[in-house]
């Protein structure tokens, strides 16, 4: 059944999600509700990345799922990604894992 997010969950911090933002985290979690796959292929600027994020703050603050979750991005845009997370969901822990093999093996170590 849909169950509709009317305003932006006060979890959801550091802006202001715009309407289809919101609309998109609904349509996300409506189809996480109901088993469904899929993907957000909103045109580029537009927020695919908050409402990503925005997910994943739902699954961890609306459900009590607290992960791992694993986000696997272009190297390009993880600057990026780890500042949204900041952003939007401060409370969520989220470490960056980048570099070759061997550096993230000895990541480990410590």
């Amino acid at each position: 059944s849909l169950r509709k997010l009317e305003e932006q969950p006060e979890w959801l911090k550091g802006g202001k999600l715009r309407d289809y933002q919101l609309e998109g985290l609904n349509f996300l979690v409506n189809s996480w509700r109901n088993d469904t796959n899929v993907i957000l292929a909103d045109e580029m600027g537009l927020g695919k990345t908050v409402q990503s994020v925005s997910m994943l703050g739902f699954l961890q603050n609306a459900q009590q799922i607290h992960g791992p979750f694993l986000v696997v991005v272009p190297l390009s845009t993880l600057s990026n990604w780890a500042k949204e997370f900041r952003k939007w969901l401060p409370d969520m822990n989220i470490i960056v894992y980048v570099g070759t093999r061997a550096s993230r093996e000895v990541r480990h170590l410590f």
